[in-house]
């Protein structure tokens, strides 16, 4: 493969070279018959923390899945343990590259959010940010990752 991308300029161009995308994690299901390769299920980027390069990385190569895809289009998701709600919704928002963003500690970053907004120790945006995100199921916890794959 590598030979004939090299060899072939229109491949070159519609492959690229430039950009590998391997996502961290790649759900796959059987496809129709024993000789077809199995259907891209989902996608999931781990970022411990989410820095805008990061965010950027994420979008790329998921609108790459998304513009290379055949058949239907697989759950692209990232599993994150950031504590700061706008970084969060740096990721959870957008038009479409990321269908959710699931958290490792979820519950607790709820808790302690609504906790430090209430005694005024953090902005206020913070607290709307997060409100936004899970309002609108764009952060959900972790545990909802592997029965959201199952039905998805």
């Amino acid at each position: 493969m590598d030979r004939l991308v090299k060899t072939n300029p229109e491949l070159r161009i519609t492959l690229g070279r430039d950009y590998l995308i391997k996502p961290d994690v790649a759900v796959g299901l059987p496809g129709r018959t024993d000789l077809d390769l199995p259907f891209l299920h989902a996608a999931v980027s781990c970022k411990w923390t989410i820095r805008s390069d990061r965010v950027q990385n994420i979008r790329h190569e998921n609108n790459q899945m998304i513009r290379h895809r055949r058949e239907r289009l697989p759950h692209l998701v990232t599993v994150t343990a950031e504590p700061l709600p706008s970084r969060l919704a740096a990721i959870a928002r957008g038009t479409g590259e990321v269908d959710a963003v699931y958290h490792i500690a979820y519950d607790a970053l709820d808790q302690v959010v609504r906790e430090l907004a209430s005694d005024g120790r953090i902005q206020a945006d913070q607290l709307d940010a997060w409100k936004e995100c899970i309002g609108l199921g764009r952060v959900r916890p972790f545990s909802d990752l592997a029965p959201t794959l199952a039905r998805w």
